[in-house]
């Protein structure tokens, strides 16, 4: 089955929807381009899920620790400064587990299902990508940094 481009249609506008609605930031999306997965990265958090079903594959919401602490501020979550870092991560996961949500259901015509959420942190981590198989990255912009979503289906 060739992948339709209405699954990464979908996966996009449900991350710009949820970026406006749950911290009032608006998004712009740029050129969508192939990821070398084997060259380095910038990203500092990404909050990965698996998606099977009809179509498998990994979706990746990827960042910078600078956006994802505004997102948490601008959530009106409260924390103990100490435990910012952990639930600004938290706050990823739970932010890739709503647009993967969102997406699933608009997709339904895939019967699809989606893991639950984990994050992977550090300079330059690295994603187990499904080998033999591209990986869509989808840079977008915001007022406090830019993010990407990673989509690699099989």
């Amino acid at each position: 089955m060739a992948i339709d481009v209405k699954i990464i249609n979908v996966f996009l506008t449900e991350g710009m929807n949820t970026f406006k609605q749950m911290f009032d930031i608006e998004t712009t999306n740029k050129e969508p381009h192939l990821l070398d997965i084997h060259a380095g990265h910038p990203w500092e958090i990404s909050g990965l899920l698996g998606v099977t079903g009809n179509i498998k594959g990994i979706v990746a919401f990827r960042l910078h620790k600078t956006l994802a602490n505004k997102m948490l501020e601008r959530s009106g979550l409260s924390c103990r400064p100490e435990d910012y870092e952990e639930m600004a991560i938290g706050l990823v996961s739970e932010f890739t587990n709503i647009i993967s949500g969102h997406s699933v259901s608009a997709l339904t015509e895939y019967d699809l299902e989606i893991s639950p959420p984990f994050c992977v942190t550090g300079h330059n981590h690295e994603i187990a990508w499904p080998r033999n198989y591209p990986v869509v990255a989808i840079p977008f912009t915001t007022q406090f940094g830019p993010f990407e979503v990673d989509v690699c289906f099989k």
